[in-house]
């Protein structure tokens, strides 16, 4: 009798299985880089990216709005590249390295099926899409968020000296990279309280404050501008819009095709892990918070972004968990990214002349011609001041005045080159003015007038102190005033086609304003560089008006609208 015998198949190691699928990742992956870099190069930048980019000509450890990172990642990229493929250069790196990161916090998925699914499901979050070539600090913050989860999980498997440096560093890159990154801590420490048992993890954390304490100090030197502006700044009388729009805008980051799906692995995934309650934390932490964010003003639809993350790496796991699962991801996810393929190439063609800020610097060139040269100043519009920087060959600048916000050009030093210059100020559509014209640009509609002899008193600041808080209407005031003048150059009240000129404004509650003339005793026709002058401001208080008011003093350029140039105190008129 023949004796068959049986011998097992040979078996390749799983570090050869890992190395022979993983063309596909890094295949995957080129034409992923491939397609943003042509995207980058192509797409007219949108005026936010040359704000930025702005930044990134005056590098410092902070900025008005944001911190760092996103201006020293400009810097760079264009240091290696042109045009406004330098500005997003380093974006796009920087999301593959996001894509890498994933991976690793994945295990490094070796077969085809599994490495073919986490491509298809990268390529299907917007926000990937969207921050796989737009320069903005979302990108930053999307790959210091997958680092800082990575070195969680590490953390939390081996507290050894390293993991907590390496966790400590994370955590202050996704602090330099936007503040949101403060949440994305906060939400981790609040899903896991044995943290709080561990000295290598209060380590972390100082090392962390550490690396985060240049911006700190700037911040202070800078009096805090960031902090205020999104504490306090942002805040406006609810509008029932803000909350419908937050939610609207939920199916959008995440893939409306794809949320269903979503929904359903939210409430089936089983948390198992210090890692998966991070995530647990971080999704329903953002929804909440934006979510009651939208009860003082407007959110963006990108402060969500980080839980794109999250989603990825839960979609896939249920994907290999449940077999149905995950064949209807596959198919959603290879319909979405054929239609972000379609989407992209109209980006850069817009065959249907699509109006977006991406598609129209034509008015660029059309103000560069109408300028005859001059510099040009914009009324309350850093975005086209920075884009019109830089695609054109002249130098813009901003103001701010009583009805926009503050930004970093009000913190730098530009406008001091364009005192008693000829420059051509571009104000908004609305701006009531007697010898200005309109210019309908493409995209734009501006009002238009030269200015000769321009005075710069964007920094000079008036102290008072108030006699009453109680006025009575129709009543003279006298108040004592200093006027401060920074600049190392004089301010004349008198020269010019739009000379400067001080008034006192009253605002009610409802935010309408009433401006005041002053008559002045003494008051300064010249202020000397670089000096403060006190003087007595005599004015009426308007007898029509009645009730709680906020006071201050403004400083105007001609018949533009005036910026608050003192401090601002409630007052009573009867």
């Amino acid at each position: 009798m023949v004796q068959i015998r049986s011998y097992p198949l040979k078996q390749e190691p799983e570090k050869a299985v890992n190395e022979k699928n993983s063309w596909l990742w890094w295949f995957g992956l080129s034409i992923w880089g491939l397609v943003n870099f042509l995207q980058a190069y192509f797409t007219e930048l949108d005026p936010d990216e040359a704000y930025y980019w702005m930044y990134s000509q005056n590098l410092d450890w902070g900025y008005f709005d944001h911190p760092p990172i996103v201006a020293t990642l400009i810097r760079l990229g264009t240091t290696l590249f042109p045009g406004a493929l330098g500005v997003r250069g380093m974006t796009v790196l920087l999301m593959l390295s996001t894509f890498i990161l994933i991976r690793e916090i994945l295990g490094r998925p070796k077969g085809l099926k599994e490495i073919s699914l986490l491509l298809l499901l990268l390529a299907s979050m917007p926000m990937f899409q969207v921050y796989g070539f737009i320069a903005t600090p979302d990108a930053p913050l999307l790959f210091t968020t997958t680092l800082f989860f990575l070195l969680y999980q590490r953390f939390t498997k081996q507290e050894t000296l390293l993991n907590s440096l390496l966790l400590g560093f994370a955590m202050a890159a996704m602090l330099y990279s936007k503040y949101h990154g403060i949440l994305v801590i906060g939400f981790t420490v609040l899903s896991n309280f044995s943290l709080w048992e561990k000295p290598r993890f209060y380590l972390a954390g100082i090392f962390g404050v550490l690396l985060f304490l240049p911006h700190l100090w700037w911040q202070y030197q800078a009096g805090f501008p960031s902090f205020q502006y999104h504490l306090i700044g942002r805040d406006d009388p609810y509008e029932l819009k803000h909350t419908l729009n937050y939610l609207v805008n939920q199916l959008y980051i995440f893939n409306p095709l794809l949320v269903l799906l979503v929904i359903k692995m939210l409430i089936r995934f089983p948390v198992r892990s210090a890692l998966d309650r991070a995530f647990s934390f971080t999704i329903y932490g953002f929804l909440a918070f934006f979510f009651l964010s939208t009860f003082k003003g407007h959110t963006e639809p990108q402060w969500n972004a980080v839980i794109s993350i999250c989603f990825v790496i839960w979609l896939y796991r249920s994907s290999l968990a449940d077999q149905l699962f995950g064949l209807q991801i596959k198919r959603i996810t290879l319909i979405s990214v054929g239609i972000f393929l379609l989407a992209r190439m109209l980006l850069i063609y817009n065959p249907f002349s699509f109006k977006s800020n991406f598609h129209h610097r034509e008015w660029v060139y059309e103000l560069e011609e109408l300028s005859e040269g001059s510099p040009i100043v914009f009324q309350n519009s850093y975005r086209e001041a920075s884009k019109f920087n830089f695609y054109s060959d002249q130098e813009a600048y901003t103001f701010t005045d009583i009805a926009y916000r503050q930004n970093q050009y009000d913190i730098w030093d530009e406008e001091k080159k364009f005192h008693n210059q000829r420059v051509l100020i571009v104000g908004q559509s609305d701006w009531e003015c007697a010898a200005c014209k309109a210019a309908e640009l493409t995209g734009l509609n501006k009002k238009i007038q030269f200015a000769d002899s321009l005075q710069i008193t964007q920094k000079v600041q008036l102290a008072y102190s108030l006699p009453t808080e109680n006025w009575q209407a129709g009543a003279l005031h006298h108040i004592a005033v200093e006027l401060s003048n920074p600049y190392p150059h004089l301010i004349d009240f008198t020269v010019g086609s739009l000379p400067p000129s001080l008034v006192g404004l009253l605002i009610d509650e409802k935010g309408n304003r009433v401006e005041i003339d002053l008559q002045g005793s003494n008051s300064p026709l010249i202020l000397p560089e670089v000096a403060t002058r006190s003087f007595e401001l005599e004015f009426a208080v308007p007898d029509t008006l009645q009730g709680d008011f906020q006071f201050g003093f403004g400083l105007k350029t001609g018949d533009l609208l005036p910026r608050v140039c003192s401090p601002v105190s409630r007052i009573q008129i009867r």
